[in-house]
């Protein structure tokens, strides 16, 4: 089954290939054969539930149901659309019958309230729907207090569990006494910082619950990664059963879309956004059903704005983090009635949320991880029909690796997913809250001593907090700091934390939303609030940087032969901003700024390259390019984003270092504290190592392309670099063997 525009080629590359503008851009494509899971007999506990819904159970959710029954905590680990939900959904379905309850934790309010209605019509068939409630800062107050009295299951996210239901427990009393199951759908995304947060909120909640006589069984979904029950412990301090399985429902056709190119060589290539851009207008012209994937809101709102003019350009939107809720909604109503048929998204629809059925995605630039690829790749295909899947590279060292490489792309395993409970910026906030909460005994294993901060009073071997509202004081999801953004008449149009205000909305800054332009007329540091007006400008902006690094001798230690890990206070400062044309990206103008520094503490892994086999003129510019090609395969090897790791290379460092004297290169976790990205990194630097040889050296440039060693998240503008240079340290070192100690 194909869309009907595209059932007369008998597939989608012949379609392709039919389309005006094509000149040769599939230089990879193969067809997927639908793997279905099998239905199996099952005879247990939920079998009732199961029945009255009229469904016979997949093999790996029998298996789950099994593990169940068995009193284990249970985490899916599976592909998109292959019945994760119906693990938690018969279970809780089947508690709700005996009056025990449930408590759902998604990572936001639009994906609780998309699966709400989905549980409260399973719920319907035993006459227990209206014991189904969302709650969430959007929910009133009588039907909070509704579902405070009545609920039987409650969906939420951590935001609400933490500045909502934690720090009054006691009205939630009847409800934690009786908690049967946690659910904790979509555990991969709970990563990084935002993850180390919730893996704290998750140790408060479960002591709470234990407080009150219940102690639930904890059911979590994940696309799959590497790591899913040991990520699933992360987060809850408990031991984990991981079910893990493959296949998809139907065919899926994977295409890599080249852009052409601009010369003989190929080495300059049509951006890929212009690519997208073609794709969306046909995909829309023909009504094939699209959901365009890009890496950054920039890059969504650009492609958006480059199908203006178009016969089409109201069947194509962009939808990203940053809209109001409102917004987002009529987006996705908008797209399941068929009157917008393209949406070009962030990651925001990357998860669950129902916008009806897609017959294709289209991935702008590789997203970072294989966990992501095939999280978007799996939104394609309506039931049983075919689904397409195209790639357009971007000039970028993860992209060209798996360019050359794209079996690769479609057969490597997942990465890792990464989060600390015990950072120590976050872990002393939280353990405010939950003594807060409830006094915390030192011998819990929450308890932590040596990450105590001041503010906590010890007495008779328990915790006590001196801060009367330390849960207002955490800020989940960012820096800490929010700004906000206003037109010139005051009304809000997003938000930004610290960091992205100075780096995307700084005083000059061409600031995209839905696809038009606005210029930053102020940034307001003190009320943290960004001014932006409309603009006609035919240029758009990339901020400029200076980062310094500096080592706390006493916190690092060596992991293997010559690689450091440890902590670092990590200083940065925007200094200016670079003007550059649309579509041809010519550079205009560089603009001198200075904006406020942002410094904090994190962790950071370095190592001294060899420098001696490279004459002393071409060490700064041959570590600076070692520097940017190792960030950017990073990602292959842990559940990160490029732009959650920052580096800094120094041909002489001006401190003592305990790992000895040199030229040094750092790379270290973006955000306060650190997540684990560089230790992680670190741990596998053989790994790492060989395949930024690898790219290196197969990269078809001769000085360095944005495809190896140019960054743009440079912050010097990408000045100084030598790949020649970087592909002699990168060789030298995959010699070395890199033991773990």
């Amino acid at each position: 089954m194909l869309p009907l525009a595209v059932e007369p080629f008998g597939g989608y590359k012949p379609w392709l290939e039919s389309l005006p503008g094509y000149a040769g851009q599939i230089s990879y494509h193969r067809l997927l054969p639908a793997t279905p899971p099998q239905t199996v007999a099952y005879r247990g506990a939920f079998k009732p539930v199961l029945a009255s819904w009229g469904i016979a159970p997949y093999a790996h959710q029998a298996e789950a149901f099994e593990l169940l029954e068995a009193g284990r905590n249970v985490v899916m680990a599976t592909p998109t659309a292959s019945g994760k939900s119906l693990v938690f959904q018969a279970p809780v379905v089947a508690a709700m019958q005996n009056e025990e309850t449930s408590l759902f934790i998604y990572p936001t309010k639009a994906l609780a309230r998309d699966q709400w209605s989905r549980l409260e019509t399973l719920a319907d068939a035993f006459e227990l729907s209206e014991r189904v409630f969302t709650y969430d800062g959007d929910t009133p107050p009588t039907r909070r207090k509704k579902a405070r009295k009545e609920a039987l299951v409650i969906l939420t996210n951590p935001d609400m569990l933490h500045y909502g239901i934690l720090p009054n427990h006691g009205r939630w009393a009847h409800f934690l006494s009786r908690l049967r199951y946690l659910i904790i759908d979509e555990a991969h995304y709970h990563r990084g910082v935002f993850g180390s947060h919730v893996a704290l909120i998750l140790r408060r909640l479960l002591r709470l619950a234990a407080h009150y006589g219940a102690h639930p069984q904890v059911i979590a979904a994940s696309a799959t990664i590497a790591n899913p029950a040991a990520h699933a412990t992360t987060l809850t301090g408990l031991p984990f059963e991981a079910v893990v399985a493959a296949g998809r429902g139907s065919e899926m056709e994977f295409a890599v879309w080249l852009p052409r190119a601009l010369d003989e060589s190929g080495e300059r290539r049509r951006s890929a956004n212009l690519e997208a851009a073609d794709l969306a207008v046909w995909a829309a012209v023909n009504d094939v059903k699209t959901l365009i994937f890009t890496s950054s809101r920039k890059t969504a709102e650009l492609i958006s704005r480059y199908t203006r003019g178009s016969d089409v350009e109201d069947k194509i939107r962009s939808y990203r983090a940053g809209y109001t809720a409102a917004e987002r909604e009529r987006l996705e109503e908008a797209f399941r009635a068929g009157e917008v048929s393209v949406l070009v998204s962030t990651s925001a629809l990357e998860l669950g949320i129902d916008i009806g059925g897609l017959d294709a995605v289209v991935m702008v630039g590789y997203p970072g991880s294989v966990n992501s690829f095939w999280q978007r790749a799996g939104r394609a295909g309506r039931g049983r029909e075919r689904a397409l899947t195209v790639w357009i590279p971007r000039e970028d060292p993860l992209d060209e690796y798996f360019l050359r490489r794209p079996e690769l792309l479609l057969g490597s395993p997942p990465e890792s997913a990464v989060a600390d409970w015990q950072n120590p910026y976050l872990y002393p906030k939280h353990l405010h809250c939950a003594a807060r909460e409830l006094p915390v005994s030192e011998e819990e294993p929450i308890c932590k001593l040596n990450l105590l901060d001041a503010d906590i009073v010890r007495r008779q071997n328990r915790c006590y907090s001196n801060i009367r509202a330390p849960h207002r004081r955490i800020s989940l999801r960012g820096s800490g700091v929010v700004f906000t953004l206003r037109d010139a008449s005051g009304r809000e149009m997003g938000q930004l934390d610290e960091r992205q205000a100075y780096w995307e909305a700084h005083p000059g800054a061409i600031y995209l939303h839905q696809g038009e332009s606005y210029l930053v007329r102020n940034l307001d540091a003190e009320n943290h609030e960004i001014v932006l007006l409309p603009s006609l400008e035919d240029y758009y902006t990339q901020p400029r940087a200076s980062t310094e690094i500096t080592v706390y001798p006493e916190q690092a230690r060596e992991v293997s032969d010559g690689v450091w890990v440890g902590r670092v206070r990590m200083r940065e400062q925007v200094t200016g901003y670079v003007k550059k044309r649309y579509v041809t990206e010519a550079v205009l103008e560089e603009v001198e700024l200075e904006m406020p520094e942002v410094a904090f503490d994190t962790e950071a892994v370095w190592f001294h390259p060899p420098t001696e086999i490279l004459s002393p003129d071409l060490v700064p510019s041959g570590i600076h390019a070692l520097e940017h090609a190792m960030i950017g395969l990073l990602p292959l090897f842990v559940l990160a984003e490029r732009r959650d790791v920052g580096g800094v290379s120094y041909p002489v460092y001006p401190h003592d270092l305990p790992s000895g004297t040199g030229p040094a290169i750092f790379i270290y976790d973006g955000y306060p504290g650190g997540v684990g990205y560089a230790r992680a990194g670190a741990e596998q630097f053989g790994r790492w190592i060989r395949a930024t040889y690898e790219l290196l050296s197969t990269c078809p440039c001769q000085n360095g392309c944005p495809r190896c060693i140019l960054s743009p998240k440079c912050g010097n503008g990408n000045q100084f670099l030598d790949k020649q240079a970087a592909l002699e340290l990168a060789e030298k070192l995959n010699l070395r063997s890199f033991i773990i100690k």
